[in-house]
C-alpha cells in the first residue's frame, strides 16, 4: 500500500475515532447521566457504522493488506469519506451542558419579607449524578448576588414540575439579620427540609 494512502487512512481512523468517543462523553454528560432515546437512535445510526468501519479499516491495516486493483481503491476511498462525512455530525450533535457547562434550572424568584433579597433555589445538572442544588440571593441595594450550597440529594430526584411560576424554596428573617429559615415547599421532590441560611458565612446547615 502506498504511504500517503495509509496515513490518510489512519488519520482517518483517529479522527472518526474522536467523534464517537466525543459522542459517548456529550450524550451521558462524561457518564453523569444515562444516553436518552434521540441520543440512542442517532448512535445507531452513525455511531455504530463508524465502529464497524474503524474496526474493518484496523484489521486490514494491521494484516498489511494492500489495495491492488481499481475497485479496491475505490472501496478504500468510499470507506474514508464515509467516516469523513459521519465525524462532523458525531460532534456537532453532542450537548455540552451538564459536563463542560453546568445545565442549571431555577424556580421563580421571590423577595424577602424584610425586603433585602431578591432569592430562588438553583438546580444545576438536574437527572445527572452530578446534580447540585444552591441557593441564589441577590442583594437588593448593592445587586451583590450569593449563591449557597443546599445539602439536597438532587441526584435522587425523579421528577420535577414546573409551572408559570413555581416555588420549591420559602426563606424567612429571623432576629439576627444575617440569619434566615429556608424550608422546601410542597412543590418539590424533597418538602419540608429546613435549613439554617448564614449570609454573611455564605453556609446552610441543615435543621433538624
Amino acid at each position: 500500500m502506498q504511504l500517503w494512502i495509509k496515513l490518510v487512512w489512519i488519520i482517518t481512523i483517529l479522527v472518526n475515532l474522536s467523534g464517537v468517543i466525543w459522542f459517548v462523553l456529550g450524550s451521558t454528560a462524561n457518564f453523569q447521566r444515562s444516553i436518552d432515546l434521540v441520543s440512542t437512535v442517532f448512535f445507531v445510526y452513525l455511531g455504530v457504522p463508524s465502529i464497524i468501519l474503524m474496526v474493518f479499516s484496523s484489521v486490514l491495516l494491521l494484516k498489511k493488506w494492500s489495495p491492488s486493483k481499481w475497485w479496491e481503491f475505490m472501496g478504500v476511498l468510499i470507506i474514508i469519506i464515509a467516516m469523513l462525512l459521519m465525524t462532523p455530525h458525531l460532534y456537532k450533535n453532542v450537548e455540552t451542558s451538564g459536563w463542560l457547562t453546568e445545565k442549571l434550572r431555577h424556580d421563580s424568584i421571590q423577595q424577602t419579607s424584610d425586603h433585602r433579597y431578591e432569592y430562588c433555589m438553583e438546580i444545576a445538572n438536574l437527572f445527572q449524578k452530578n446534580g447540585t442544588a444552591r441557593l441564589y440571593l441577590k442583594n437588593i441595594e448593592t445587586l451583590e448576588e450569593i449563591r449557597i450550597p443546599l445539602d439536597i440529594p438532587i441526584k435522587e430526584i425523579k421528577g420535577v414540575s414546573w409551572g408559570e411560576v413555581t416555588h420549591f424554596v420559602k426563606l424567612k428573617p429571623t432576629t439576627d439579620s444575617n440569619i434566615y429559615v429556608l424550608n422546601t415547599t410542597d412543590n418539590f421532590y424533597f418538602p419540608n427540609e429546613k435549613f439554617e441560611i448564614n449570609v454573611q458565612e455564605k453556609t446552610a446547615v441543615k435543621i433538624k
